[in-house]
């Protein structure tokens, strides 16, 4: 091996390690996350940088095999059942993780009938303030008060996105919308990004099943 094979192998392997310590730190940043879960309202991120955490390791474990066989260091026969099988492995993990990550979303998002059930009015009965959670300085995740259209008993919903205090004081009205289906509160801006997370995980395990399905099929040929 040369030194312009060296510096290419070298290369390589810095690339397959970029994709593997990402995902361990993705892996790692979604378990704080779920630790912190009290403090932070980042469950949806966090479901996604696990999920994209340990495809992107995965990847790089592949990228570094490959680029090991291909520069002479390890001799695998790219043929062999085995190898053919952890392939596989590794594709349908890749496939599972995002597949569920979509479900998980697809769960958290309300079910509407064509735009929403019914649109309520609440007031605001205060702000979550914890230290760390406020990202802007005068903003902050309201709690809202509304009564149960069916059941006329109060409740309170926090909302998932942080707005201006100034604008939106304590008692003032916030409008959300309501499920006949499940009898609970939503926003209409979070069920958009439930079904955009969605629609994106699922699409990419779709993308990924037929690449390795693909990259199987020339492996043999």
């Amino acid at each position: 091996m040369d030194y312009i094979d060296n510096i290419e192998l070298i290369t390589r392997l810095v690339k397959s390690g970029f994709f593997g310590i990402v995902g361990i730190f993705f892996i790692g940043l979604a378990i704080w996350i779920k630790k912190n879960e009290d403090r932070w309202n980042f469950k949806n991120i966090g479901i996604g940088l696990l999920a994209g955490g340990v495809a992107l390791l995965l990847i790089g474990v592949s990228m570094a095999v490959d680029s090991l066989q291909d520069g002479g260091v390890i001799a695998i026969d790219r043929n062999d059942p085995v190898w053919l099988i952890m392939d596989a492995i590794k594709m349908l993990a890749c496939v599972l993780i995002f597949a569920i990550a979509g479900y998980i979303m697809r769960s958290k998002r309300i079910k509407e009938n064509d735009m929403y059930d019914m649109e309520i009015t609440g007031k605001i009965i205060g702000y979550d303030t914890l230290t760390g959670r406020t990202k802007l300085p005068g903003y902050a995740q309201p709690t809202v008060e509304y009564i149960d259209p069916y059941s006329g008993e109060p409740d309170s919903y926090m909302v998932n996105q942080e707005i201006n205090r100034k604008k939106h004081p304590i008692g003032s009205e916030y409008k959300l919308l309501y499920s006949r289906e499940k009898r609970t509160a939503y926003e209409k801006k979070s069920n958009k990004v439930y079904r955009e997370m969605e629609v994106c995980f699922f699409g990419l395990a779709v993308l990924i099943f037929i690449a390795g399905i693909v990259k199987l099929i020339m492996n043999v040929l």
